[in-house]
């Protein structure tokens, strides 16, 4: 099962340049029996993946993928609840111990109950956004912060500080990992010297010159005490029909003759009162 899902994975991330650089299948193995992440499947296979990483005060969904075959079904929303679910009861991913709990806090300035940690999302492909977007997440509004001299706005100016160093840190191991190489396509593999060269960064460059579309999206603090009735994503949210009935009633304040009603479907005539107007 977990070779399987190894297996999957890789080759999810050897095809998408946007997903974080791949590891051996020996170590992708031991992760996933360490951090499994989610996976979701059905009868036909693997569908889809999510992973989640703390940072600080804040935790990431990152390389949420679905397999091209099943792609516009809908899967990314189950997966977007299910990493919601996990980030909403699991004490662990909020750096508590597994006996505990994990404790809201009331902002007061807002007036608003929060998690430990805050979940986000950054992405570049329209799609997720909008699987992100109707799961309740909101895009960062850019703000100006003083490590930018107040000077430029940016989407990052809505973490906290020691969040985003943890997150600046991390993107730095990552960035070292991306610079030493990966493996080489088939078909570049009899390439000249400088073709592999740039080959084996192909991730890092494709990330770099696309640096400026990645967004950032942050959970609302709404959604983190709202229900979702059933797997499937906040926009497939049910209703029962009685709660939707609403009963009028309407009492007669006296009886109506028989000769005042006109037609079945008329009701009570109307009496206008009678004005003089030649006064």
């Amino acid at each position: 099962m977990v070779e399987e899902e190894a297996t999957w994975l890789l080759k999810m991330q050897h095809a998408n340049l946007d997903l974080r650089k791949p590891k051996s299948l020996k170590k992708l193995i031991l992760q996933l029996n360490q951090k499994p992440g989610i996976f979701i499947r059905n009868s036909k296979g693997i569908l889809g993946y999510a992973n989640m990483q703390r940072f600080g005060e804040i935790i990431e969904l990152h390389t949420l993928v679905i397999d091209p075959k099943f792609r516009g079904e809908g899967h990314s929303h189950k997966l977007v609840y299910s990493a919601w679910e996990r980030w909403k009861q699991d004490p662990i991913l909020h750096g508590k111990s597994f006996a505990g709990k994990i404790n809201v806090f009331d902002d007061g300035d807002k007036n608003e109950i929060k998690l430990p940690c805050q979940l986000v999302a950054f992405t570049r492909s329209a799609a997720l956004a909008s699987s992100l977007t109707s799961a309740g997440f909101r895009i960062a509004i850019p703000k100006r912060k003083w490590w930018s001299l107040w000077i430029i706005k940016s989407q990052l100016g809505q973490l906290n500080t020691s969040s985003l160093f943890n997150l600046f840190l991390n993107r730095f191991l990552v960035f070292l990992k991306m610079l030493v190489g990966e493996v080489i396509p088939v078909n570049n593999i009899k390439s000249g010297f400088f073709r592999r060269f740039l080959q084996k960064r192909r991730r890092l460059m494709h990330q770099l010159s696309n640096l400026k579309e990645y967004k950032l999206f942050i959970l609302s603090t709404e959604m983190q005490n709202k229900e979702w009735p059933r797997k499937g994503g906040p926009n497939e949210e049910y209703y029962h029909p009685l709660e939707e009935i609403n009963v009028a009633t309407f009492s007669k304040e006296k009886q109506i003759e028989s000769e005042e009603i006109i037609e079945w479907d008329s009701g009570e005539t109307e009496k206008i009162p009678y004005v003089d107007l030649s006064k």
